[in-house]
């Protein structure tokens, strides 16, 4: 593996399954309700904390705001999705926990359903460890069982171990041996 490459564990989720009940300790808004600085700035923190060996190299490089930036603007090149579909977990008290952006790959269709990823996941750092990830995992993937899907594709960096048990305990399969992936 060169440094120009680095490996990922790809997972899948294939339908039909039956539909996810998602945990409730988290509530939910499309992330389009806030304001485009607030979400700017959650995705940026987390890119700026990510074990991700790509996003760590971009923030290195370029910082995490302007990361943040290019990755919202680039969000529909190959994919689509409705905005409501992305979304904010938010604790009782309306903290701002983490995201989940699901999003359909363009030309993934097979028997008039579509084929999906889990665009990026997200849990700010202070709340980490606790459980989250798998609940707006979940969520995600819920939301993509409403649109209709044949398959969720995904994938998490080999040192990214909490995003790897993530898809485990939420009844992802890894779909084969890690891949290399250009940085």
């Amino acid at each position: 593996m060169s440094q120009q490459t680095y490996l990922k564990v790809p997972f899948v989720w294939e339908e039909p399954k039956p539909l996810i009940e998602v945990p409730s300790r988290l509530k939910f808004k499309a992330a389009k309700t806030l304001d485009y600085e607030v979400l700017l700035s959650v995705v940026a923190e987390v890119m700026e904390s990510s074990i991700d060996a790509s996003d760590r190299k971009q923030v290195m490089e370029r910082g995490s705001r302007e990361v943040a930036e290019q990755f919202l603007a680039e969000s529909k090149d190959g994919f689509s999705y409705r905005d409501e579909w992305w979304q904010i977990g938010l604790s009782s008290d309306d903290r701002v926990i983490g995201f989940v952006f699901p999003v359909i790959y363009q030309n993934g269709a097979k028997n008039g359903l579509e084929e999906a990823t889990i665009y990026y996941i997200g849990v700010l750092p202070e709340y980490r460890g606790l459980g989250f990830a798998t609940d707006l995992l979940l969520k995600g993937t819920r939301v993509l069982q409403d649109v209709g899907i044949w398959r969720v594709f995904c994938d998490a960096d080999v040192n990214n171990i909490p995003m790897i048990s993530t898809f485990e305990r939420a009844g992802y399969q890894q779909h084969s041996e890690p891949w290399q992936r250009p940085l």
